[in-house]
């Protein structure tokens, strides 16, 4: 998928997102009223109630689905590696709460700033992939050499860290485990192993430290990758740099 069209869609997504999160309530409301459906005695009240419970998260799904869909075929499009995929996978499963609650806190008259604050840290990760690959990168030179390709590996490295935490701290993965498999004894093996996972990834400061670090690299390298690729000779430049 070239650039263009992966920008088209995303703001096709972010746009109805939008939409479903905080304008629905309004459109279900005005809909009921215009209609002369409220001036009805029945099941008004309920209809609007279940517009609002059903229609608009199954909105914010199908925004999400898009987001990610365009996103997997623009890594396959630009032959990165799969686990680019599996990263996107794991940071919006790991956002999609937050993002459901968006539009709940917007009407709680929560300040915006607050809500930012309180996003995962994978939301981060996510929205700065997905600017990124809206580039237009596949029309740079191939075969990345020196300072490029160190910034290569470093985002792909932290985006493979960053996933990994998120795997290892994740309250939800042994209940997914014990669902699919339905042995308890799986379940205390991948419990050792998310335990173990935790520590090591830790590097010896509990809670965000270490993600936030990572998430500093992250950005950094691809911004980096960003600007070496439109500077004149592309990989030449990285290279000298």
């Amino acid at each position: 998928m070239f650039a263009g069209r992966y920008l088209w869609w995303n703001m096709i997504a972010a746009m109805g997102y939008v939409f479903f999160a905080i304008y629905f309530y309004y459109v279900s409301w005005l809909a009921i009223r215009v209609s002369g459906c409220a001036a009805v005695a029945g099941n008004c009240g309920a209809l609007e109630t279940q517009l609002n419970a059903v229609v608009r998260p199954y909105g914010m799904v199908a925004c999400g689905i898009i987001v990610l869909a365009v996103a997997v075929m623009r890594v396959r499009f630009l032959r990165m590696s799969p686990l680019w995929g599996l990263a996107l996978f794991v940071w919006f499963g790991a956002s999609a709460q937050f993002f459901f609650n968006f539009g709940d806190l917007w009407f709680a008259r929560v300040p915006v700033a607050e809500i930012v604050k309180n996003a995962p840290i994978e939301a981060c990760f996510l929205g700065a992939l997905v600017f990124f690959l809206c580039f237009p990168v596949e029309l740079y030179k191939k075969s990345p050499e020196g300072g490029l390709r160190v910034m290569y590996f470093i985002a792909g490295f932290t985006a493979s860290y960053s996933f990994s935490f998120t795997i290892a701290n994740s309250p939800l993965l042994l209940n997914y485990v014990k669902l699919i498999t339905r042995s308890e004894e799986t379940v205390q093996l991948v419990g050792q192993v998310q335990a173990q996972m935790r520590d090591l990834l830790a590097l010896g400061h509990p809670g965000l430290v270490p993600m936030v670090v990572v998430l500093a690299l992250f950005v950094g390298s691809l911004c980096y990758l960003l600007w070496a690729r439109k500077q004149p000779g592309g990989a030449a430049v990285a290279a000298a740099a």
